[in-house]
């Protein structure tokens, strides 16, 4: 690995804004090293984390009026699931683009970049993680589409190609040294409870499908606590923790710990915080 931390400031990517041009200009004037493309959420509903990556999904409906993401699982999903695949095995990306009303941020990060003439050491993309999307997302029967396994495996591919595609289109910038995505898994913090269940090696399984055929960095982010151990052992370069809230449980872990840095993964320290 080329790219050498060296306490390069980041963000995770979501900003208030509804503009997407004044938050790439905040995003430039302070991250200066390693900028990340803005989600704006407030923006547009389809920006919200999940709807954000969902366009090609079987069954798919974005509900904007009621601010949720289904899929609509009682009619035939075959030819749909069918497509994913196909664009998966093509290695078809362009099927797989995120456009700009999905998010704009990233459209107008790449063209202010590309524009500017110069090259950053590194460009930050995002993608919700597999676990997060397939427990938020959910069919008909209100149940999480990472509970039936067909809908599992294609909405897996699903964002292994939208990552692809991402490393792809930044990189095309001409702008950067080196690309950065991360899979932001929130849920996380849920695995191991009464609340979800969801294997280990189905976590780690899922998290290497949606990194498969990355040439970049990869890395996850989670904001709470978890078994940081899962991540670890899904082949990651670089994992995010909040340094401030949970500290004491990413040093639970210490071998295992060691191991990723002896390797080479990198520690990326969030400086989030806790009320109360």
């Amino acid at each position: 690995m080329s790219f050498q931390p060296s306490f390069t400031a980041t963000a995770i990517g979501s900003l208030p804004h509804r503009d997407a041009e004044e938050a790439c200009a905040l995003t430039l004037k302070y991250l200066t090293e390693a900028p990340a493309w803005p989600q704006l959420p407030r923006r547009d509903f389809r920006e919200n984390m999940y709807a954000q990556y969902s366009e090609g999904l079987p069954g798919v409906v974005v509900d904007a009026e009621g601010r949720k993401v289904f899929c609509d699982t009682e009619r035939d999903l075959f030819a749909e699931m069918e497509e994913v695949l196909r664009a998966y095995l093509e290695g078809d990306l362009e099927w797989a683009a995120i456009s700009e009303d999905y998010a704009s941020g990233l459209h107008a990060m790449r063209r202010r970049v590309a524009a500017e003439g110069r090259r950053y050491p590194l460009l930050k993309g995002q993608v919700t993680g597999p676990v997060s999307f397939g427990l938020t997302v959910l069919d008909r029967r209100n149940r999480p589409i990472l509970y039936d396994d067909q809908m599992a495996e294609v909405m897996v591919r699903l964002l292994n190609l939208k990552a692809r595609w991402m490393e792809e289109f930044l990189r095309s910038a001409g702008a950067s040294e080196e690309v950065l995505i991360f899979l932001d898994e929130p849920y996380l913090v849920s695995v191991g409870s009464a609340l979800v269940s969801v294997s280990r090696q189905q976590v780690v399984d899922s998290i290497r499908g949606c990194t498969e055929g990355l040439d970049c960095l990869t890395g996850a982010h989670c904001c709470g606590n978890t078994d940081w151990t899962l991540l670890y052992q899904a082949g990651l370069d670089v994992v995010n923790f909040d340094a401030y809230g949970y500290m004491e449980s990413l040093a639970l872990y210490p071998e295992e710990l060691s191991r990723f840095l002896e390797g080479g993964g990198i520690l990326a320290w969030g400086a989030g915080s806790r009320k109360g």
